[in-house]
């Protein structure tokens, strides 16, 4: 995080900035429009006077058209979708995955149905690493925790794990589910019941929509309350998503250690070599860990085929080649003279046969 963290925090900042202009300049004019048809469309009807079944359901028909355009169809306030500050929310839903509002909130034009298309084409990938990054900033921090913990005397690595798990736990229960609902409470006037609904909803990027924070018109938010929200989103969905991995890891490991008592069952060990195993591992003495990471299975390679081949590869080239020894050839062995090959005047695997006429002639 300490590296590319600030780098992709203004990479998201500046892609959001972009994407909230461009959304303003193409829905913002078709709202204006939608907007001063429904009031002046609602003016005609008031003067008509008299309310028949014909006259009801072009009321109902206006009203809807209203609706999907993202015009409030109740009370004289009408607030505006496609400003900045409601245009980066936007632009954060899209890239978030969190489809929060839509069916209230969304392109209505051509050219704005078709850059959400590219957007989120490159702004998705984006904000994925980048909550990713968050997560690990967060785990360097139970990493750190863990690290003051130990200097401070607790020298046991299970209860440091067991501290950093359930202050991580705690943490992110209280700030991201369990205290954001009684703002809701006091900000939106939700139940809190409510609250957490839509707490849950928001944070696990399904966002059905019913519960929206920040779009009623007739409520005079404060001004960094959406900023806030949606800072609270993305804290969320790095914490939500690192308890996520961590729950299913947990629930793997739990699935092997049940799976290797029961290949224990199975054999039938003794129970006296099982007892003289365990005092063995106690008699070795361990090293005195500086820190504990329990999000370590992040870091973890899952090995298969490709990368064992590749590491099996990259362990051959290390491998230093054997000297080369002196070798005894033949002069028949031309077309391999080198430097380091001794060359015979025969073989020195087969006797030579030495003939009577050389007996002679060397006497």
């Amino acid at each position: 995080m300490a590296d590319t963290g600030p780098v992709l925090t203004s990479c998201i900042i500046f892609y959001l900035s972009i994407g909230a202009a461009i959304f303003q300049i193409f829905e913002e004019p078709n709202w204006k429009a939608a907007r001063d048809k429904y009031i002046e469309q609602k003016e005609n009807i008031l003067r008509s006077g008299n309310v028949t079944k014909e006259t009801l359901d072009e009321i109902l028909k206006i009203a809807s058209e209203a609706a999907g355009q993202g015009v409030a169809i109740t009370g004289d306030n009408h607030r505006n979708s496609w400003d900045w500050g409601n245009s980066v929310i936007f632009a954060a839903t899209i890239v978030t995955t969190i489809a929060e509002g839509y069916g209230n909130v969304a392109p209505k034009t051509n050219a704005g149905r078709v850059f959400c298309i590219l957007y989120g084409l490159c702004g998705i990938p984006l904000c994925l690493v980048w909550i990713s990054t968050l997560g690990s900033f967060f785990g360097d921090r139970a990493k750190r925790l863990s690290g003051i913990l130990i200097e401070k005397g607790l020298t046991s690595e299970k209860k440091v794990q067991l501290t950093c798990t359930a202050l991580f736990l705690l943490w992110g229960l209280l700030v991201h589910l369990v205290i954001p609902p009684l703002v809701f409470m006091s900000v939106e006037g939700w139940s809190y019941l409510e609250g957490i609904y839509f707490s849950f909803i928001t944070l696990t990027t399904v966002g059905f929509g019913d519960y929206v924070a920040g779009v009623n018109p007739d409520i005079e938010y404060p001004k960094l309350y959406r900023i806030i929200a949606e800072l609270w989103m993305y804290m969320g969905l790095a914490w939500l998503s690192l308890f996520f991995s961590w729950n299913v890891h947990m629930v793997v490991k739990a699935h092997k250690v049940l799976k290797k008592k029961r290949h224990h069952r199975h054999r039938n060990r003794p129970l006296y070599m099982e007892s003289d195993s365990e005092d063995e591992k106690q008699q070795q003495p361990e090293a005195r860990p500086t820190v504990v990471d329990i999000f370590n299975f992040l870091s973890e390679k899952d090995e298969d085929y490709s990368t064992v081949i590749k590491e099996i590869g990259i362990n051959a080239r290390k491998r230093k080649p054997p000297p080369i020894q002196n070798i005894n050839r033949s002069k028949s062995c031309s077309d391999i003279l080198a430097n380091n090959i001794q060359t015979l005047e025969h073989s020195p695997r087969h006797k030579r046969h030495i003939s009577l006429s050389e007996v002679f002639a060397n006497a």
